[in-house]
């Protein structure tokens, strides 16, 4: 049985991007957004750790204007 897939929206990716930004280096903390969102842990730290990169792709062109 496959798990259903589980998505991110653009305002969330942008929550845990300000998380870790802020975290300086300092484990982040999700649980409370896990409950929040009803996403398993490791979607979340996936999305931070290796991003996702259409949204990244956003963040950078609207940097740009």
């Amino acid at each position: 049985m496959r798990c259903p897939k589980v998505t991110l929206s653009f305002d969330q990716y942008k929550i845990l991007l300000d998380r870790k930004r802020r975290a300086n280096g300092r484990n982040v903390k999700y649980k409370d957004l896990i409950q929040q969102w009803g996403i398993p842990h490791y979607h979340l730290s996936t999305a931070v750790y290796r991003g996702i990169k259409q949204y990244d792709y956003r963040l950078w062109k609207e940097q740009m204007q």
